[in-house]
């Protein structure tokens, strides 16, 4: 499990997740629905990376390779008693 956080403000508005600076040329990078979706889940409770679709996994992994997100282990005790 992982506890994911983001290490940029980002905007959540109209079903869209907006991040400045992480785009290319550190342009904002606006995430498609699907995307913002993956991205709030992620946020909003532990994650286990490993249950995650490839493709969802691979899209939270890139973004903590880049600086964007920061993903720190978490005990399974710890997250049960959030609640997860």
């Amino acid at each position: 499990m992982q506890r994911i956080t983001s290490e940029l403000p980002y905007l959540d508005q109209a079903g869209h997740v907006y991040v400045p600076l992480a785009g290319p040329a550190r342009s904002c990078l606006k995430l498609n629905r699907h995307a913002s979706r993956v991205w709030r889940e992620a946020l909003r409770r532990p994650v286990d990376l490993e249950a995650l679709s490839a493709p969802d996994r691979d899209f939270l992994l890139g973004l903590t390779r880049r600086g964007v997100l920061l993903a720190v282990p978490v005990s399974v005790s710890a997250s049960a008693s959030e609640g997860v």
